[in-house]
Order: C-alpha cells, then sequence, then structure tokens
C-alpha cells in the first residue's frame, strides 16, 4: 500500500517528537490513501508553518512525501473507524480540544489509547466550520447524540477521504519513504 503526506516541507524521515497534538487522531504522523488528498494539504501545512515561523512567507510550494507500507514483524494494534459516526465524532473532538476529553471519555472506546495505527475518515478545511461549531456546543450538548447527528449530516460523510495516523515507533518503521515531489501551493 502506497500513503501520501502533505507538508510545507519534504519528509524522508518520520520523527513523531515533530507531531502536534490537538489532531484528528491525536498526536502522529498523518498520511492518507489519496495522493490528490495530500497535495491539497499542503496549503494548509504551509499556512500554519508560515504563521508559526518555520517557512519562510515568501515560499509558495510544499511537497508530497509517498510512503509504502511494509508488513511489520509482529502484529500492530490498528483501529478504524469505517465511518464517519457518533465514535468517530466524538474521538475527534476529544484529540482536537482536551478540555473536552473529560466529558466525552465514557463514550470511547478505552483502547483507543494504545492502538499503533488510527484509520478514519478525514476532518479537513472545508469540515472545520462544522467540527468548531459542534465543539462550541451550537448544535447541542457534545456528549447527545442529536449533536452528533447533526454534525455528521452537515460533514456529507460520504465526501470524506482517509487518513492514517501512525502513533508509534513500531507503526512508523513499517513506513519505507518512496519519492518527495514539490508542488506548488
Amino acid at each position: 500500500m502506497i500513503l501520501y503526506h502533505g507538508s510545507y516541507a519534504p519528509v524522508r524521515h518520520v520523527d513523531l517528537s515533530r507531531c502536534a497534538t490537538g489532531k484528528d487522531f491525536g498526536r502522529g504522523f498523518y498520511l492518507t490513501s489519496d495522493e490528490l488528498q495530500a497535495r491539497r494539504f499542503i496549503r494548509t501545512s504551509l499556512r500554519k508553518a508560515q504563521g508559526l515561523g518555520t517557512a519562510p512567507r515568501e515560499q509558495g510550494f510544499g511537497f508530497v512525501s509517498s510512503f509504502q507500507f511494509k508488513k511489520p514483524d509482529s502484529p500492530l494494534f490498528v483501529r478504524q473507524f469505517p465511518e464517519a459516526d457518533a465514535s468517530w465524532l466524538w474521538f475527534v473532538a476529544s484529540n482536537r480540544r482536551a478540555a473536552l476529553a473529560e466529558a466525552l471519555a465514557g463514550k470511547l472506546d478505552p483502547s483507543l489509547d494504545s492502538a499503533d495505527v488510527i484509520i478514519g475518515k478525514v476532518a479537513n478545511d472545508a469540515t472545520n466550520p462544522v467540527i468548531t461549531t459542534y465543539l462550541n456546543g451550537l448544535y447541542g450538548p457534545i456528549d447527545e447524540p442529536g449533536s452528533s447527528e447533526i454534525a455528521i449530516k452537515l460533514l456529507l460523510p460520504s465526501q470524506l477521504k482517509d487518513q492514517y495516523c501512525f502513533r508509534t515507533e513500531r507503526a512508523v518503521k513499517c513506513l519505507e519513504p518512496l519519492e518527495v515531489t514539490r508542488f506548488e501551493a
């Protein structure tokens, strides 16, 4: 399987210590099976890096780094959200806003914390307004099924692409770098 990572910088070696918290499936290295999605993420990554001062303001390009997933020596603990449903939304909400994690703790599968890889739909820039509205409680209390149902319908889950979050060194060792391609942002 070939997976892609879009960024303001090329990635030839995955360093989990450089991965940010507050992302959909928590801290980890994110990839997708959709190269076009990775290319689209370059613009977001570049804006964030420029805002943080890690990329020059005049930089107008980014990179898609591709990786081949190699079978591990021993099985990885992989968790998958097959659909963008209430469980998926609660997990995304608890990772994006740490203050919500306690309120949602009883609704989350505790085994997610020990997963090597988590797979599911991506909540990308196009979905951020809906997710933010949901997180702010404007559809109702976030831990109520009715609120998550409203948000999920508005997210148009059938149109969401996939994301793979590699959360452990064991998982990252299964990624063999292939090539890095530069694209205009």
